[in-house]
């Protein structure tokens, strides 16, 4: 094992500054990791799109809230947890893969991204749950 982060929790306001940082966070979290750097760039393509929707879709209006991103290592995966605590939009349904619709289609890109994504929405909020199977950088 090197001096990576093994487990990383930044809770942030829902805003789109507070994203860019978590994005940041998320990379630089990834970076000291021992896997390859595809699977990093998918990992943090998802990453981007789970808060950014966190950040657009969970707090309507001018509510206010937060946005929880968690990272934790297993020897063979990389699980990333994204969480509000808002109420999701009823507009913003995901449309199916290969629809031309000009929302919705993050959740396609996260599934496109990486290994797993779960998304879970109660009247508590959303959790979004990514995994990417870590195969060591050669």
């Amino acid at each position: 094992m090197t001096d990576a982060v093994e487990f990383a929790r930044a809770v942030r306001p829902a805003r789109a500054d507070e994203a860019a940082r978590m994005r940041h966070e998320a990379r630089d979290w990834l970076a000291g990791l021992d896997i390859e750097q595809e699977a990093r760039e998918r990992v943090l393509t998802a990453v981007a799109e789970a808060v950014e929707n966190a950040v657009e879709h969970a707090y309507p209006g001018d509510a206010e809230g937060t946005v929880e991103l968690t990272l934790w290592c297993e020897k063979d995966a990389v699980n990333v947890r994204v969480t509000d605590h808002g109420r999701w939009s009823e507009n913003a349904e995901p449309a199916g893969p290969g629809s031309h619709a000009r929302r919705g289609r993050g959740f396609v890109l996260m599934q496109r991204s990486v290994d797993s994504v779960a998304i879970r929405h109660t009247d508590k909020g959303t959790t979004v749950a990514l995994r990417q199977h870590r195969a060591p950088a050669s």
